[in-house]
């Protein structure tokens, strides 16, 4: 990373977001526009620094079945920023068919049939990741209509190959790799056994600025439940890494594999988590050549976020005799303390944002508040809701504002452990799980374990069954079965034959 002439004819500049989780939280009538805001506001900020492209890492839609009201608000807001008779200054060099499938013979702005001034390129996430009769992702819908150009995509899990889109803008030669989201388990497996294939340009490979999308867990949850970044190829430049929200878009560099990541987190908060109230940027990316600048833009349509941590057994005034009024009244001035603290927020995140860009959250919008409660120690928890009466039309999520738990017993294996667990992780050991967090992989696992059953295949039926949960893919464990009973067919028949 050196310095690089912005406004240098070679010089190719891509406006680089990811997650922006269009429809989270549609139905709420206080939140309900936040992601379509923040996301007309990446729009606007590629238009107004005159970006060449506009580069998505992944979960562009919240649910994998997108409401028709949300794929319409997604395509208005494409339509009015990305159409015009603008000229695109990037020549695409390699196959469309390869970079986007077999059905489209161009880049969408090279189509004769349509006018692109601003080109959007994207891979899919696992919220909008290709599922269901046709193994199609909502995204395929706005890349047919074009309005995007849709990349990334894996048909085999087991055996992925990456082709660059290839893009050049003067003497700058862009190699562009995509992958959309894998399980992480998969994919992990997948990488370790080498049968991941990069496939670099094949006539001056030194030339090529290389720069790869993802979007995968790069934090550590499991041994493999995530992708360590020395599985990258090494003649990476650059990663743009998806999937993970808190914002990190300062370039990192791995020492390891010599090349860069940035993390640019997500556009809008889908969670009450600290990582969800670090401030949101978006990256302005500038390529010249073998050299890249990157500039950290803060958004300014973000609904302000304010999180604290608070230990009753701490507090001098509270006591485990405390009354529950008592114990209600000092959590109330602490949140009124932090309604106050969000305003200035939000008046720092305007000066911060770009000058042209109209505060579309008004004013002074309802923040989010959270207040995680230890109360170990003798102390006594009460209703969160009744609680967040108190705040109704001040506070943009009253029915969570506080979130009790308790602190987790000290054990010998426990004390001998090292790392760097967070009072969140704490907090969700000591408390029992929500259905939600009970992993569909190990509950199947257990059952083909303890039954007699031989055709079936633990991995194969568990992602059938979470395609069916999560992503209301309703032939899933169809397709699943029937796929298990022609293996079976077919290894009999060799068997046989042999």
């Amino acid at each position: 990373m050196s310095a690089v002439e912005t406004d240098n004819e070679d010089t190719l500049s891509i406006l680089v977001a990811t997650d922006n989780h269009l429809g989270y939280m549609e139905r709420d009538p206080v939140r309900g526009l936040d992601s379509f805001s923040a996301f007309s506001e990446i729009l606007q900020l590629a238009q107004l620094h005159k970006a060449d492209m506009v580069l998505l890492g992944g979960d562009l839609f919240h649910d994998n079945r997108p409401s028709r009201k949300c794929l319409h608000q997604a395509m208005t807001q494409l339509r009015r920023t990305c159409m015009g008779d603008g000229r695109v200054g990037i020549e695409h060099l390699s196959d469309p068919s390869v970079d986007f499938g077999p059905q489209y013979m161009h880049v969408n702005y090279e189509d004769p049939n349509i006018n692109i001034a601003l080109p959007v390129f994207l891979i899919h996430g696992n919220h909008d990741d290709p599922s269901g009769d046709g193994n199609l992702s909502a995204i395929d819908v706005l890349a047919v209509n074009g309005l995007v150009n849709y990349f990334g995509r894996t048909h085999e899990v087991d055996n992925i190959r990456v082709s660059p889109v290839l893009l050049r803008k003067g003497q700058t030669h862009l190699a562009l790799f995509g992958l959309g989201n894998v399980r992480d388990e998969r994919l992990h497996r997948t990488m370790a056994r080498k049968h991941v294939t990069m496939c670099q340009p094949a006539e001056h490979a030194d030339e090529w600025f290389n720069l790869m999308v993802l979007h995968q867990n790069r934090v550590a949850h499991g041994p493999k439940n995530h992708i360590p970044e020395h599985f990258l190829s090494s003649f990476l430049d650059l990663v743009v890494w998806g999937h993970e929200h808190q914002c990190q878009v300062d370039p990192e560099y791995n020492h390891q594999r010599s090349f860069y990541v940035s993390q640019p987190g997500s556009s809008v908060a889908t969670a009450l988590s600290p990582g969800e109230a670090v401030a949101k940027h978006v990256a302005l990316l500038h390529i010249n050549r073998r050299n890249f600048k990157l500039e950290k833009l803060r958004l300014k349509n973000v609904r302000p976020f304010v999180i604290e941590d608070v230990v009753l057994a701490a507090v001098p005034s509270l006591s485990p005799q405390s009354s529950e009024s008592e114990i209600i009244e000092y959590l109330r001035q602490r949140v009124e303390a932090m309604i106050l603290r969000a305003q200035t927020q939000y008046r720092e995140q305007l000066e911060s944002g770009h000058k042209d860009i109209e505060p579309a959250l008004g004013e002074q919008p309802m923040p989010l508040v959270r207040v995680r409660v230890e109360y170990s120690g003798g102390f006594e928890s009460f209703h969160p809701q009744r609680f967040g009466l108190l705040f109704a039309d001040r506070v943009a999520n009253p029915r969570d504002i506080v979130y009790f738990y308790r602190k987790p017993r000290t054990s010998s294996m426990g004390s001998q452990r090292t790392g760097s667990s967070t009072q969140e992780t704490q907090a969700s050991r000591s408390v029992p799980a929500p259905v939600s967090a009970v992993h569909v992989e190990s509950l199947i696992s257990e059952f083909l374990d303890s039954s007699s059953m031989q055709m079936l295949v633990d991995l194969e039926l568990a992602e059938a069954i979470r395609l069916f949960v999560q992503k209301g893919d309703s032939d899933a464990i169809a397709h699943s079965l029937k796929s298990a009973v022609s293996d079976t067919q077919r290894r009999i028949l060799r068997d046989a034959s042999g």
